[in-house]
């Protein structure tokens, strides 16, 4: 199949009684790539994956796949699999047969049967584990016999409801990587749910991030990062120092921008903004550098925090009448600790990396 856009969601919301859990979703997902529903615990992510996998219906709006509604297609019809979080594999089976389940109810030949086993375990790195039983498994082994069930039914979709979510922080980092590998190596989409910015980053080709039951954007991770569209999505979608300013200048694509640190220059690709409006400027911690002396375009502030990560460290920033803190990070260590608390430094922010947005 084509790198084609062939699963949609179009206007799709769900409510519980008066509850609102989802207010017209619509994104599109293509056949190759691995697309990531980022958000908050509660915001409905687990809701949009249950709706694709027909666990539950959508109270308005349709899913569609190869362009057909599917909403009322039961869910052995649907070609998709689900891996959960708690990997719902069966205690009385040993590896082979979890894998296999799904080939031996649909009355498929033992030995081909037997064959697919052997070549999905070999895919997941689990061949020499046939004949152990669940409970023998360590949490990424289980995780694994949970793909490969929904791998051996060659499905055209995954649908992954916070699959790591168990795991601890080392065994985590491994399983995203042995995800990503596997993914591009099957060339099935996948659509993952999770909460953690830094696991939605790694994995993903397109992230859609949640809030208040809609998407706020969907994108690449870059595009997310470097060019959120609100505020909120700055803050959330890595660290990012937020300020209100106002606009005194605009000469071409350059604004001049006077705030409570300070007055200085950033570009800016909005065309609906004039001198004199109110507005709320970002730039990342990693996107402003320190100098020791005064320089065109710089702002003088005071050391207000040193936080010690090893090889760097973070600077916060404080203005003189201490109404506004920034942070700035990715200091050497080494340089950093001849910076004292209260004394006063000189900060550039990166012209080219500012975001404006309108109040």
């Amino acid at each position: 199949m084509n790198n084609q856009n062939f699963l949609k969601l179009k206007n799709i919301s769900k409510s519980y009684g008066n509850d609102m859990i989802l207010d017209n979703i619509n994104f599109e997902i293509k056949s190759n790539e691995f697309f990531t529903i980022l958000g908050s615990s509660g915001s409905g992510k687990s809701t949009i994956i249950r709706m694709i996998g027909g666990f539950i219906n959508p109270s308005s709006g349709d899913i569609i796949f190869e362009n057909t509604i599917i909403n009322n297609q039961p869910i052995f019809e649907r070609p998709f699999n689900t891996v959960f979080q708690d990997y719902a594999l069966f205690p009385n089976m040993n590896v082979f047969n979890n894998v296999g389940f799904g080939l031996k109810i649909r009355n498929i030949n033992k030995d081909i049967i037997k064959q697919k086993v052997i070549e999905v375990l070999s895919i997941v790195g689990l061949e020499s584990f046939a004949n152990r039983m669940p409970q023998e498994l360590s949490g990424g082994q289980q995780q694994r016999v949970a793909l490969a069930r929904a791998i051996i039914c060659e499905p055209k979709v995954i649908l992954l409801d916070e699959p790591l979510g168990a795991l601890d922080a080392e065994l985590r980092k491994q399983m995203q990587l042995f995800l990503k590998e596997i993914q591009k190596k099957i060339n099935i989409a996948f659509i993952f749910i999770t909460h953690d910015q830094e696991e939605a980053i790694f994995l993903s080709d397109r992230i859609a991030v949640l809030n208040e039951h809609k998407f706020e954007q969907i994108g690449t991770p870059k595009e997310l990062y470097y060019n959120p569209n609100t505020p909120y999505l700055a803050k959330f979608f890595g660290e990012c120092n937020l300020f209100e300013c106002n606009i005194i200048n605009i000469k071409n694509d350059i604004i001049l921008l006077d705030s409570h640190l300070g007055k200085f220059e950033t570009k800016t690709k909005s065309k609906n903004i004039k001198v004199g409006d109110d507005i709320i400027y970002g730039i990342r911690p990693e996107e402003i550098t320190i100098t020791d002396i005064k320089k065109d375009n710089s702002i003088e502030l005071i050391i207000k925090e040193i936080d010690f990560k090893g090889p760097n460290s973070i600077l916060h920033l404080t203005n003189k009448s201490r109404n506004l803190t920034i942070k700035l990070q990715n200091i050497s260590s080494n340089i950093s600790k001849t910076y004292t608390i209260d004394s006063a430094v000189h900060i550039n922010f990166n012209i080219e990396s500012g975001n404006v947005f309108l109040k």
